[in-house]
């Protein structure tokens, strides 16, 4: 208990000291939100849309997909969804800052959530963690932070929502192919266009799962045949947990260690989050890495590539292992990745991992 206190309290310092957003986007570049438009621009938009759209169809009949799946996701005419646009250009690390997104990912009524549900779903997970070597505490504070432990999972149209970022996101092409992968979906699950519902941007059950990701990762973690990453909690863990080790989960590496001091950074690109490039634990004491607290890299391979972070200037700064990058993978936001394996931390030491 007193250790899970202390990384409380180190987390909601750390949080306290932010106060400047980064400027990252998890989809595409920084963009304004679309003002008010006058009726002649609307329909301007909706005859391009239409456009659009048709050649969208075009294609998934191409790829050997029923067009007609895409219209009956639609109520009615096909249109784009305002508030999709609107999201997009309202990331994050826009909008808010470090603290603001950080502290309420940390929250005591989180943590003691996720202790509960390692307690009730020990068993899945612990299958899970065996299977991939991902630790149960990742795996739950995925699941808390995306859906809250599968409360929250979206209500929002996945195929209308993916058309209008098809047509109109800076990463039209990404989602342009998640409009297929969802028809794909469809067609596995047998399931109705207007019951695959998730985010804004297009994930699907209680892990938020891009379609393409659900048809990559998805898993059966009960042995029932089918993989429900919406109502079955075994199956989420797997699937999580997968996708986890697909994108590299190295067991037994510190994913965060923090610095004295910030090594030199002269010719190291750091972007607009705070992020430094990677570079080999050996490249980082060339530059000069102050000598880290509680010996945390002892006995770790100087090839093993660490970032630099330092979510404000002038703030407390850290060293980032591959699995923090890992994490981005499954959602690109520093502050969705510090947020999840902060958590981790936390359920760790209050359920005795």
């Amino acid at each position: 208990m007193q250790k899970a206190l202390s990384l409380l309290l180190a987390a909601a310092v750390l949080a306290s000291c932010a106060t400047a957003p980064t400027g990252h986007v998890r989809h595409g570049k920084k963009s304004s939100a679309t003002g008010a438009k006058t009726a002649a621009e609307a329909q301007l938009d909706q005859k391009a849309f239409l456009k659009f759209y048709n050649q969208l169809k075009a294609d998934a009949a191409a790829h050997g997909h029923k067009p007609e799946l895409l219209d009956a996701a639609f109520s009615g005419a096909p249109q784009p969804i305002p508030s999709v646009i609107s999201a997009e250009a309202a990331q994050p690390e826009t909008t808010r800052t470090f603290a603001a997104y950080v502290g309420p990912m940390l929250s005591r009524e989180r943590i003691d959530a996720g202790v509960q549900n390692i307690r009730q779903y020990r068993r899945p997970l612990e299958n899970a963690s065996q299977h991939t070597g991902v630790p149960i505490s990742v795996i739950v504070a995925l699941w808390g932070i995306e859906t809250n432990f599968g409360a929250r999972q979206g209500e929002n149209p996945i195929i209308p929502s993916l058309v209008t970022l098809a047509w109109k996101s800076p990463r039209g092409d990404y989602f342009r192919k998640e409009v297929f992968a969802s028809l794909t979906v469809l067609e596995k699950t047998g399931m109705k266009p207007s019951e695959l519902q998730g985010s804004w941007a297009g994930a699907l059950g209680q892990c938020q799962f891009m379609p393409s990701s659900y048809l990559a990762y998805a898993q059966d973690g009960d042995g029932d045949g089918k993989a429900d990453i919406w109502h079955n909690e075994a199956d989420v863990f797997a699937s999580a947990a997968t996708y986890l080790q697909a994108k590299g989960w190295k067991a037994g590496l510190p994913w965060r260690v923090e610095l004295g001091s910030v090594p030199n950074l002269q010719g190291v690109s750091v972007n607009a989050r705070g992020l430094s490039e990677p570079m080999s634990l050996s490249a980082w004491k060339k530059r000069g890495l102050a000598t880290l607290k509680n010996g945390a890299l002892v006995g770790v391979p100087s090839s093993t590539r660490f970032r630099v972070y330092e979510p404000q200037p002038g703030g407390p700064a850290f060293l980032l292992g591959p699995n923090f990058d890992v994490v981005l993978r499954w959602n690109n936001s520093s502050y969705f990745a510090y947020s999840v394996l902060s958590l981790a931390d936390m359920l760790k030491a209050e359920a005795n991992l």
